[in-house]
């Protein structure tokens, strides 16, 4: 009888991404911590002219979208298609070059 009770308790389903599933409460707002972190460390990089640097933040930044979010969710499509767009205008970014900044920066200094 107390076999009959326990079976009853435990349901088995198949869960197409278990990591998921498995996240506690904690793990889920480190998760979000991190997915910040990496966009920040892409915003820098690009800041200080680390291209390949910022694609693989922004790349990994999509994977965790993908792989721990709700994919349905309209405000996880908005993101993923946002990260999307900023990957695709990465691949065809040419920043300026520094002497070419600090010939305008002093261009513009001397004409005050």
């Amino acid at each position: 009888q107390f076999a009959d009770q326990l079976k009853g308790l435990v349901r088995v389903s198949r869960i197409e991404s278990p990591e998921a599933a498995l996240l506690t409460p904690e793990q889920g707002f480190f998760l979000r911590e991190n997915l910040k972190l990496k966009l920040l460390n892409a915003r820098l990089g690009l800041l200080s002219r680390q291209l390949e640097s910022s694609r693989a933040d922004l790349a990994a930044a999509s994977v965790l979208l993908g792989k721990y979010f709700d994919t349905s969710s309209r405000k996880t499509q908005t993101a993923a298609n946002l990260l999307l767009l900023v990957q695709s205008q990465m691949k065809t970014l040419q920043l300026p070059r520094v002497d070419e900044t600090l010939a305008a920066l002093a261009t513009a200094a001397a004409g005050r």
